[in-house]
């Protein structure tokens, strides 16, 4: 059997990207003028090699609409991020601690929720009186005192909704600060020209 070449360590590592690339091995045996056998074993090879240095072996994929990736880049770059690989490792690496609940905000939500509850009995309360007195066909009686208490109502309500938005924006910011404290090397790299 005729001894085939030695494949040098950039022969190698282009094999394995090809293949993972999905070019099939046949031709990357023609190719480089090795074995079928020998494009596997480089594969294998340089796989286990990955895995055992800890390097990054897997590739995760996403689908996203162009106007995601045109709003994720435009973030990196307010960021003076380049990479948008870098950044996606490095918030998977964040995520623990940003995709959290907020304990504070949820326990302040449960407490809305709760006071939303009340002004909900009170408006069917209203609603009931109403609607029996309509039934009896008696005159429906709204008094200026009751009007008082659907505007105090209708108050409580606008609070509750202004509230709301402040704790989304509160919750907003800290999960930007976090986010921006995962990637902050990153722009910092970027800007020293460093890969």
């Amino acid at each position: 059997m005729p001894r085939r070449r030695r494949l040098s360590e950039i022969e190698r590592s282009t094999i394995a990207q090809e293949r993972r690339n999905g070019v099939s091995a046949a031709s990357l045996a023609a190719r480089y003028d090795v074995s079928l056998k020998t494009i596997y074993n480089v594969v294998n090879h340089r796989d286990e090699r990955q895995t055992a240095n800890g390097s990054r072996s897997r590739v995760v994929g996403i689908r996203v609409s162009d106007d995601d990736l045109r709003r994720f880049d435009a973030a990196l770059s307010r960021r003076g991020i380049a990479h948008r690989s870098d950044a996606m490792r490095r918030l998977m690496l964040a995520a623990e601690g940003v995709f959290l609940p907020d304990d504070e905000m949820c326990d302040e939500l449960r407490n809305l929720g709760a006071a939303l509850n009340r002004v909900g009995n009170n408006v069917n309360q209203i609603a009931r009186r109403l609607n029996e007195a309509k039934l009896r066909g008696e005159r429906l009686s709204y008094p200026a005192s009751s009007h008082r208490d659907v505007r105090a109502l209708a108050g409580l309500v606008f609070d509750l909704a202004d509230q709301v938005q402040e704790m989304s924006r509160a919750r907003r910011s800290v999960l930007d600060i976090e986010i921006s404290s995962a990637l902050v090397d990153l722009a910092e790299r970027d800007e020293n020209g460093a890969e």
